[in-house]
């Protein structure tokens, strides 16, 4: 798969149009900066420039569908828990939000 950023926006609003992110309230694409990056250590990450949150994807390891699904889920709760003020990188409370992801899209939390 070529990863571009039109890709990941699309895996982005297919995501956010699912539970448990439809009821999460994620800002719509345009409000999202996405980014294809080449790192070799990291399938995705994201942060906040200037107040927009920024979804970055790595081509070298994500290189099918379901793949950029789990990752770009995986972003999109830590986008979710910090718009709610909550940065808990891997512990309780995003477990608690990849728990309710994985159980609604049929995904192993232990991988996500």
């Amino acid at each position: 798969m070529h990863l571009t950023p039109g890709i990941l926006r699309a895996a982005y609003e297919f995501l956010r149009a699912t539970p448990p992110f439809r009821g999460w309230g994620m800002p719509d694409g345009d409000a999202v900066a996405f980014r294809v990056m080449r790192h070799k250590d990291l399938r995705g990450q994201c942060f906040w420039d200037n107040g927009r949150p920024v979804i970055d994807v790595s081509a070298k390891n994500v290189g099918h569908t379901d793949n950029l699904l789990q990752t770009m889920a995986h972003e999109m709760v830590h986008i979710h828990l910090d718009r709610n003020g909550v940065r808990s990188d891997h512990g309780a409370d995003f477990r608690a939000g990849a728990v309710a992801v994985c159980r609604h899209h049929g995904w192993d939390v232990k991988l996500f």
